[in-house]
């Protein structure tokens, strides 16, 4: 359902790149931001960067897993709190002032990024959300899960519910097939039935067959999957289980911007750079690897990655930068907004940092 006019990021295609190596060098440093729109929230005028995403972050428990790499136990150093260490709580009120916000931003077009901890892990707030997503749903151009799959794979209501309210796609999360080695990077809670491989090949084959495109999303580390030959196997899985994309996300940036913490720790020892896998798939000569075509390169706020074509499969290589993250949100504009759990908007995943308001 995406707008044509929705572009959060800028995509240049293949034909019309003719050294990839002076993206790659340059990165997230070669997004061209478009001129900010100005709006009215809380009394106030800000100033939100075109083809943001709204993400109403996802804690209404805590997660069920604890993945090595947790992005959301990272404490950035002008942080006062973090977001994963305070569910939801009051869901009347809760959704009584999303549905405020929602309304304040009427006309300006986003995407909704359903994330933050684990979306999947408390049905009733996620079928209440999407039921107050459909009050809304010309607010949202492209709607997306990031989800370990959880309760996809223990609640019969929710991938059909996603269905129902036009999901672009659910990005599922997996470290690797090999069970022994995923339970070792995602390390889920021992009740959680998605942790065996079984029961996860069989929810990404449901969620598709639902009618809701699968994205399966592996973060590159040394634990798991880091070369080239990691990544054909992993592929070679994804399509037997007729999944048509997967992205390889490197591990974000964190330069001197975060606390030390056994996060950050586990992310220093194990980072896979991506931008060896890009080098080996197509190199600075042209010469692109056998079962490789190159799509195209993708530049936004603090991201960047390239778009492959292998066999059925549409293959995303992806780098980013938390550091350039930090410094876009400060730049005065916008460039995401994110519902926290204590009902304040902000333009960051810190809660204290770019805040809006209460919108109770």
């Amino acid at each position: 359902m995406s707008s044509e006019r929705f572009s959060p990021n800028q995509f240049r295609h293949a034909s019309s790149i003719t050294h990839p190596g002076e993206f790659r060098d340059g990165r997230w440093h070669t997004f061209t931001p478009r001129a900010p729109v100005e709006r009215v929230l809380l009394g106030r005028r800000w100033l939100l960067r075109p083809g943001l995403t709204f993400t109403p972050y996802a804690n209404p428990t805590r997660c069920n897993a604890h993945c090595a790499f947790c992005s959301e136990e990272l404490a950035r150093i002008d942080a006062t709190r973090l977001s994963a260490h305070t569910t939801i709580s009051g869901y009347d009120r809760y959704f009584a002032a999303l549905d405020r916000a929602w309304s304040e931003l009427r006309g300006f077009e986003m995407g909704l990024s359903l994330s933050g901890l684990e979306a999947t892990s408390e049905p009733e707030w996620l079928l209440r959300l999407l039921s107050l997503l459909d009050v809304h749903s010309a607010l949202f151009a492209e709607r997306v899960l990031y989800s370990n799959g959880s309760g996809l794979a223990t609640d019969e209501r929710l991938v059909p519910a996603l269905a129902r309210a036009r999901f672009d796609r659910a990005e599922l999360s997996r470290a690797h097939f090999d069970e022994k080695l995923n339970q070792r990077i995602m390390r889920f809670g021992l009740g959680q039935p998605i942790r065996g491989g079984e029961v996860f090949s069989e929810t990404v084959r449901r969620v598709q067959r639902e009618g809701v495109p699968v994205k399966l999303v592996c973060i590159l580390n040394t634990q798991g999957v880091s070369t080239i030959e990691h990544v054909e196997h992993y592929l070679d899985e994804a399509e037997a289980l007729g999944v048509g994309n997967v992205v390889f996300r490197e591990l974000s940036v964190l330069g001197d911007i975060y606390r030390e913490n056994r996060e950050t720790r586990w992310i220093a020892a194990h980072r896979a750079p991506v931008r060896a896998l890009m080098d080996v798939i197509l190199d600075a000569e042209g010469h692109t690897r056998t079962g490789w075509t190159l799509e195209g390169v993708t530049s936004g706020y603090y991201y960047y990655n390239e778009r492959y074509r292998r066999g059925r499969i549409e293959v995303t290589l992806e780098g980013s930068s938390y550091v350039a993250h930090r410094d876009a949100v400060g730049s005065g504009v916008l460039q995401k907004l994110v519902f926290h759990s204590t009902r304040e908007l902000c333009g960051d995943w810190v809660p204290n940092s770019q805040v809006v308001g209460c919108y109770d």
